[in-house]
Formats: structure tokens, sequence, C-alpha cells
């Protein structure tokens, strides 16, 4: 009976450690930068990148101030989904590439819009920060296919 007990503890210990893997401890800080646009939580947006932070916005290069300007306050729900197509982590630096999926729901309507995006974070003083965020927008109805999302 205590074999089978540790061949399943082994069993479940070794799916949590592959699910952990599959998305690093940095990707917080992108979820963060996030969500805090949808809010247009200026100062906690301004709390998750370097400051020679660039985004390089679907053809354009912006800094967080230009990024700040654009996040204005809305009656529209944004909720955003990630896939994880790899990253490199290595000791105070981790590159993201992953699928960007944000749902706009408002009062008359909900939109998916996608975006394929890579992501370049640094360990400053302990805390993952953005560097720089490389965000492609793909055409409207166009979606990634095979691609699962969780939020």
């Amino acid at each position: 009976m205590p074999k089978i007990v540790f061949t399943i503890m082994l069993f479940v210990l070794t799916i949590g450690n592959t699910q952990a893997q599959d998305k690093p401890e940095a990707f917080e800080t992108v979820e963060k930068l996030l969500n805090f646009l949808s809010d247009a939580d200026h100062e906690n947006m301004r709390g998750t990148v370097t400051e020679s932070f660039l985004l390089l916005e679907h053809g354009e290069v912006w800094t967080i101030e230009d990024l700040i300007k654009a996040a204005k306050p809305s009656d529209t729900i944004r909720t955003n989904y990630y896939s994880i197509i790899d990253f490199d982590e290595r000791q105070d630096l981790v590159t993201i590439n992953y699928w960007n999926k944000a749902n706009f729901t408002s009062k008359s309507k909900s939109q998916d819009v996608y975006w394929l995006e890579s992501a370049i974070l640094k360990k400053v003083e302990g805390k993952w920060l953005l560097s720089q965020l490389h965000s492609t927008r793909l055409p409207s109805g166009k979606m990634p296919e095979n691609v699962v999302f969780s939020q």
C-alpha cells in the first residue's frame, strides 16, 4: 500500500512541476502590466517596467509614458488570456514568447482581439521588471489555430 501512495505522490509532483515550468514566475509581471493597463492604473503600470522600458507596438516604438497616455478609464471590461509558446530563463533575464487574447465586453458587445507577443524581463533588486515588450496585433477576425488560452 505505501508503494502505491508513493507512486501517486510522485506522479502528482511531476505534473505540478511540469505545469509550473510551463509559465515562468516572471510572466506574472506581464500579467500585472496588462491588468493595470486594463484598469488605467498608471502608477502600478510604472512599477512593472525598467527605466529603459520599450514597447514595440504594432510597428511603433513606445515608452511607458506613451502607453500610459493610451490607457484611459473605460466602462469596457477587458479580460486577458495567455498561451505561452516558449521561454528561456537565465539568472536575471527571461525571454518569453506567447499568444495574448483580450476579450473586451461592454453593455452592447463582446469582442476578442489577439496578439503575438514577446517579452524580455530583468530581475532588478529581486523583482522581475519588463525591459521590452514586442506586440503584434493580428488582423481582425484572425485567430491563432490550435492554441489553448488560460486566464
